[in-house]
This record gives structure tokens, sequence and C-alpha cells, in this order.
């Protein structure tokens, strides 16, 4: 099982990964993900150095090619996995975008 937890802000330092909820010509934007066969929002891990929000231009461009967008800022989420024993795991932020 997996938790998530909602935030409206974060020590930066603690963000890992950004997701972007995206529209495109007033359709949603979904990417085929190259391990699963599963479709996702465009989204990935921040690079050392990298700012959050520099994270989620590059993945956005890398995973739908887009070049000219914007990016809003919705909140702060975590992960948290849960085993059968109801033990968490290590809890990983992301932060949350429209574009």
């Amino acid at each position: 099982m997996v938790k998530v937890r909602f935030y409206d802000e974060v020590e930066d330092s603690l963000l890992k990964f950004a997701v972007m909820i995206a529209r495109h010509d007033g359709k949603w934007v979904f990417c085929k993900h190259r391990k699963r066969e599963t479709y996702e929002v465009p989204g990935g891990h921040r690079e050392p150095g990298e700012k959050i929000d520099e994270t989620a231009g590059r993945e956005l461009y890398e995973e739908t090619g887009a070049l000219d967008f914007d990016l809003d800022r919705v909140c702060v989420y975590s992960v948290t996995s849960v085993d059968e024993e109801e033990k968490e795991g290590e809890e990983t932020y992301g932060m949350l975008y429209t574009a």
C-alpha cells in the first residue's frame, strides 16, 4: 500500500521529484511509461544542483517535446510505502504542477 499526504510547502531540499498535470488543445497529456505498460502524467526526478521548477520544465520537455508552456505550482505531496504489517517506509516529497 502507498500513503499520500499533501502539504502547502516543505523545505526545498526535501523535494525529489516534479509531476505535471498538463493540457494541450483542451486534452489531457499522458505519456507511455518506458518500463511499464501504463500511461502516466509527465514527471521525473530532480538532478543534483537543479531547482525543482527547472526539473519540472526539463521533464515536461523530455517527456512531451513541449517548448512553450506555463508551469504553476499546485502543492507539495509525499509518497510513503506501507508494508503488510503497517510499517511505514521513507516519506518522499515532490512538487505538483499544472502546465
